[in-house]
């Protein structure tokens, strides 16, 4: 069985420069990831503005990590994306993601994903994991993989500049 991605609703992507790092700790409560990652966002005249990106995943009982080949999409590790699968070119693929991005004002294929279906998930205690969804966060050179239950996110830009710090709660 092939695990089975859809894009998170998120306004900003995983940028394909490497430096994808992830922090998983106990917290007072249940344990917590989060995953930091230089992104970017669709800017003015359809340009992409770099963001710093933290993604804060909530009761996360479980998380790994896998290297991947940074030419390498997240289907060629074994997962399947439907909805980013456009056929045609690499530039029909970005002309689609740019038109669907603007259009939306969320990425279509932001390299952030959950799973529609999991084998990883399905194979873990319920105990941890009843109301865990599987979380993918694709860079260039790797990826993460996380279970839990929810997750928020900040962004920031990359110098800090007035008023480019947003948040939002998890939308899948």
């Amino acid at each position: 069985m092939t695990t089975t991605l859809k894009s998170c609703r998120v306004p900003w992507d995983v940028s394909a420069s490497p430096g994808v790092t992830l922090v998983h700790q106990e917290g007072e409560v249940a344990p917590e990831c989060k995953v930091a990652f230089c992104g970017s966002r669709l800017g003015a005249g359809d340009l992409l503005d770099m963001v710093q990106v933290q993604i804060t995943f909530h009761a996360a009982w479980h998380a790994r990590v896998a290297p991947k080949f940074d030419q390498s999409d997240i289907e060629s590790e074994g997962f399947e994306v439907p909805d980013a699968n456009i056929g045609g070119t690499a530039g029909d693929y970005l002309e689609w993601r740019q038109t669907a991005w603007r259009e939306q004002g969320v990425c279509p294929d932001a390299s952030f994903y959950v799973a529609t279906r999991s084998d990883w998930l399905e194979t873990m205690p319920k105990e941890t994991t009843s109301r865990s969804r599987h979380y993918v966060v694709c860079g260039r050179d790797g990826y993460a993989e996380i279970l839990a239950e929810g997750f928020s996110w900040r962004e920031l830009g990359m110098s800090g500049e007035d008023g480019l710090y947003r948040e939002g709660e998890g939308v899948e």
